[in-house]
């Protein structure tokens, strides 16, 4: 089976999403920030802070990479994987790549006390606005994530099933 990727802005549930499905599915399930944190020893904040976000953005196409080459997982990425090709060529050699699309008024509703960029609802307006077309562009599929996480599940599952056949 192809690698599931969730591409989508964050907070759009690609983690929640991807546990759900990986217990589903019986499949192993990968956060690409929690895993490059892991490989680096250090929090993507602090390699923000320290380093800036070219040195990150290298870091992360590294780890997207290495994820690529795994066989049969769950890959839930970074908000900001789309702001490289090359992270979306190495994840599409091996992967189906979804959009998980989260209307972004349901976005502010929720509390992003540990989320810079979604301190508020105009920024994640821009936000948005700036990453759609990339998002959409990059997916091989689109699911909006609109309803309840059971019916997104389930409608993944369908794309995975027509996808293997």
């Amino acid at each position: 089976m192809k690698n599931i990727v969730l591409i989508g802005m964050p907070a759009s549930g690609k983690t929640t999403i991807s546990e759900l499905l990986a217990e589903k599915l019986e499949m192993e399930k990968y956060d690409a920030d929690i895993y490059l944190e892991e490989m680096e020893g250090r929090l993507i904040k602090d390699i923000f802070s320290e380093f800036g976000e070219d040195y990150f953005r290298d870091l992360e196409e590294k780890y997207t990479n290495e994820l690529s080459e795994k066989n049969n997982i769950i890959i839930s990425t970074g908000g900001g994987v789309i702001k490289r090709e090359k992270n979306i060529e190495n994840l599409k050699k091996n992967g189906i790549v979804i959009f998980l699309d989260r209307d972004p008024s349901e976005i502010a509703k929720e509390d992003h006390a540990l989320r810079p960029l979604l301190q508020d609802t105009a920024n994640i307006e821009r936000l948005y606005g700036e990453r759609y077309h990339l998002y959409e562009g990059y997916a091989d599929y689109i699911v909006k994530n609109n309803s309840s996480l059971e019916e997104v599940i389930e409608t993944i599952i369908k794309i995975i099933n027509e996808v293997e056949e």
